[in-house]
């Protein structure tokens, strides 16, 4: 199974897409602290650092396009057939898959962390990490864990999702396509299901509302002032369970499905 992993990491290191998604990430996050600058003068570093410069759905966009790729691809260029007859099961190639996409996406926090921490200090009011904020006065760089922490739950969802979408079509750019729409839709279907919580409070359980996490933050971290005014009718760590409750029942049904799935035609 490491063997596997370790080729699954190889074959995404080696992309030159894999790099070239990162360093956009690290560039746009610069970028949009260079506009921030320009239009709110006198900005506190940590003010942008603590929610990782609103670039956490850029980052959540490339690593869909990563997990989309990643089965879809096999079936595409037919190279399915190849991991097939090496000794691994069906359910260690898709395990394996995921855990790369998740090590992915651990890698993009981490760039956009630090691409975060430099670019605010640089065009915004220079502060330290460590230095207290209006969240129960905990460090800045606390609350900047907590919201990239946050946002892997969402994507460990997102990454479940667009497995279970690539496991069913044989098309890549069809499988992706599909993925960012899932993205870009369940924010729409999200907030179309706020407007009826009112009437039918049992939708505050469907997996869509769960996108409301990041709401949830300032009043996990003592300060609910800052929250988007949202009433997602749920608490952070209901959600949080949620998340991962709803990941491991889509991932366990794309593994069913990947393991059914005929490759004759791949």
């Amino acid at each position: 199974m490491g063997t596997l992993i370790e080729n699954e990491w190889l074959k995404l290191t080696k992309k030159k897409s894999t790099w070239i998604m990162l360093g956009l990430l690290v560039l746009l996050t610069f970028g949009i602290t260079y506009i921030v600058r320009i239009g709110s003068q006198g900005m506190k570093a940590n003010d942008l650092f603590v929610s990782l410069g609103e670039m956490t759905s850029f980052l959540n966009l490339i690593v869909v396009i990563v997990a989309a790729s990643s089965v879809a691809e096999e079936f595409t260029r037919g190279t399915i057939k190849f991991l097939l007859i090496r000794p691994f099961t069906r359910t260690q190639i898709l395990a394996a898959k995921a855990i790369n996409t998740l090590l992915f996406a651990c890698l993009g926090t981490v760039c956009l962390l630090l691409s975060s921490l430099v670019a605010s200090n640089i065009f915004l009011r220079a502060e330290s990490p460590l230095a207290a904020t209006e969240f129960n006065g905990l460090p800045a760089i606390v609350v900047a864990l907590v919201y990239a922490g946050t946002n892997l739950l969402m994507i460990l969802f997102y990454i479940a999702l667009t497995l279970f979408i690539s496991a069913v079509i044989r098309s890549q750019s069809l499988a992706v396509g599909l993925g960012v729409g899932v993205l870009f839709g369940s924010s729409i279907i999200n907030s179309l299901m706020l407007f009826a919580l009112e009437k039918y409070p049992w939708l505050k359980w469907n997996p869509f509302n769960m996108m409301n996490i990041r709401d949830t933050i300032p009043a996990l971290l003592g300060n609910p002032q800052y929250s988007m005014g949202i009433d997602a009718g749920l608490g952070y760590w209901e959600m949080a369970i949620s998340l991962l409750v709803y990941s491991c029942l889509i991932y366990v049904i794309t593994n069913w499905l990947f393991n059914k799935r005929d490759v004759a035609l791949s």
